[in-house]
């Protein structure tokens, strides 16, 4: 059996000015790097054999604490990161609903059925994960793993593990930042044992809405 934690990045400066972000690089907010130290302390009491990380700095950043506390190298992967928002990058959120009403009327009410303008399907972002998670798995067979990526990421692979077509994502709440969810994989299966758990993280549990 491998255990799998997964983390969404802390807070981002891009979170506290609602900007959508998907592929954007963007560091962490001051909350963020604190919630990293906060996350960095209860990884360090497991039993954690291998980090992996999403590219983007938020995600890296969010993981190198425990990184550090742990004398672990962080393993980059391009395929665990949040979906390509295409036209939507950078854009402050407000302003995507006005450009872009029908899209972004998708995304708010069928989330796992939408498409960036311009960008990414939660289909092509479900199946990159899906690829990446489960050869991190096999490869760290019978070990703990931490994956530092990003929310609607986890939501899209939630579904797979769930056995759910996207079009129950919806129904999935986002992960808060620098939460941590368990995943066990065994015999090519995935189970889910625990779903953000933010517990460690005292009260700087980021309050703003759960943009990407």
């Amino acid at each position: 059996m491998t255990t799998l934690y997964f983390v969404r990045h802390g807070e981002s400066r891009a979170n506290v000015d609602m900007v959508f972000t998907g592929q954007t690089d963007v560091p962490l907010s001051p909350r963020g790097e604190h919630q990293a130290k906060l996350l960095g302390e209860k990884l360090r009491s497991l039993p954690i054999d291998a980090i992996h990380a999403s590219d983007l700095l938020r995600a890296v950043q969010t993981v190198t604490p425990a990184a550090e506390a742990l004398h672990l190298p962080i393993v980059r992967e391009k395929g665990l990161r949040e979906i390509y928002g295409g036209l939507w990058e950078g854009m402050y959120i407000p302003d995507i609903e006005k450009k872009y009403p029908e899209d972004y009327a998708r995304w708010e009410e069928d989330i796992g059925l939408a498409r960036c303008t311009g960008g990414e399907s939660f289909e092509e972002v479900q199946c990159r994960g899906l690829e990446t998670v489960r050869r991190i798995a096999e490869k760290h067979e019978g070990q703990t793993v931490v994956i530092a990526t990003h929310a609607a990421m986890i939501r899209a692979l939630t579904c797979a593990f769930r056995g759910l077509p996207l079009s129950e994502m919806k129904h999935i709440p986002f992960v808060p930042n620098a939460s941590l969810s368990e995943v066990r994989f065994e015999d090519g299966t995935f189970k889910i044992v625990s779903y953000a758990d933010v517990s460690f993280l005292g009260g700087d549990v980021t309050k703003l809405p759960a943009n990407i």
